[in-house]
């Protein structure tokens, strides 16, 4: 186990990021399709293609999720993906056709600037080309990927990932893996640190390994400044992930209950500016609508086990973050 998402077979993660305007592109793909839900909560959501794993969609699968910066810009990313995926044969079958499947989210984290297309092609693009083309089972946290230019409130924001064996309820054991990019309007920390809001869920000091606080919150709401600037926009956006069979209602059960996480890992969330997204996968090879050994006990068991791995995901993005220059990070301010 490396305490990534791509602990859960059949996933592969690759990342890229741009020094000169602080951006970057996470992708997430597999030798074969996903069954897809998603949730979305934040108050300004940048997607695409979630209308497609919808319940009362008739697809409810993916062939790859790209987690992006550059706002509504990195949107474009997905199109190289899909490109990509099509070269190698991969897609939704109709007819003669073959149309790959690329669902995404990003964070707000554009800096002042007119250069972002070269050639015509927006730097995302050329990003999600490197990224998907790094596709592998290892990868980097902290200010990688999307969570290159990510910040908070208070540290520095990044990308985390964590990763959680599930024992069911009649002894199978079952994997479930976390991919977070951390950007929030919120605070992940108590008060002002160095303690994690959900440091009580961490394993092997993954995020420092500091005892549970016995401190109590001061009542000072920490986010970021609230106006009516677009460029005050952020959120949280992330994949859960595991191999056990399940179907499309139960994923969506899932991904509602690991926002939860996000509410015990970041300080306020879910506002009016955020745009909070969470996308939940499955790699068993069951048939997408049929899934009859999950009973509710045991996607109780698995949503709640996920939902402690998102929120470690969201803080392994704070503590392995670096400053690029701009808010300090974790280790800038608490590490000896």
């Amino acid at each position: 186990m490396k305490n990534l998402i791509t602990d859960v077979e059949g996933i592969l993660v690759g990342c890229a990021e741009d020094h000169r305007f602080s951006t970057g592109v996470t992708v997430l793909s597999g030798p074969n399709p996903f069954t897809a839900a998603v949730d979305v909560r934040g108050g300004g959501a940048g997607t695409r293609e979630t209308e497609i794993l919808k319940l009362e969609s008739s697809i409810g699968r993916v062939d790859a999720i790209v987690l992006s910066g550059g706002s509504a810009f990195g949107l474009d990313a997905s199109s190289e993906v899909q490109k990509l995926l099509l070269e190698e044969g991969k897609g939704y079958k109709v007819k003669d056709h073959s149309i790959p499947l690329v669902s995404s989210a990003v964070i707000f984290d554009l800096i002042q600037s007119d250069d972002y297309w070269e050639n015509n092609v927006s730097i995302w693009r050329i990003l999600a080309n490197q990224a998907y083309k790094n596709l592998s089972d290892n990868f980097s946290l902290g200010s990688k990927g999307a969570g290159y230019g990510a910040n908070t409130a208070t540290v520095k924001g990044g990308q985390g990932s964590a990763s959680s064996e599930v024992e069911l309820s009649n002894g199978k054991t079952i994997k479930v893996g976390s991919l977070v990019i951390n950007n929030a309007v919120g605070n992940p920390l108590l008060n002002d640190g160095p303690n994690f809001l959900s440091g009580h869920l961490e394993v092997n000091d993954e995020f420092g390994g500091l005892a549970l606080s016995k401190e109590k919150y001061d009542g000072k709401i920490r986010a970021k400044r609230i106006s009516n600037d677009f460029e005050q926009l952020n959120t949280v956006i992330g994949i859960i992930a595991t191999d056990a069979p399940l179907n499309r209602m139960q994923l969506k059960r899932m991904s509602i209950m690991c926002h939860g996480s996000i509410s015990r890992s970041i300080h306020p969330s879910h506002t009016p500016m955020d745009g909070d997204t969470i996308f939940a996968i499955s790699t068993s090879n069951k048939p997408f609508y049929v899934s009859e050994e999950i009973s509710k006990l045991d996607l109780t068991i698995i949503s709640s086990i996920a939902s402690d791995t998102f929120s470690r995901a969201c803080n392994r993005a704070i503590f392995e973050a670096k400053n690029i220059g701009g808010k300090p990070s974790w280790k800038d301010l608490f590490e000896n």
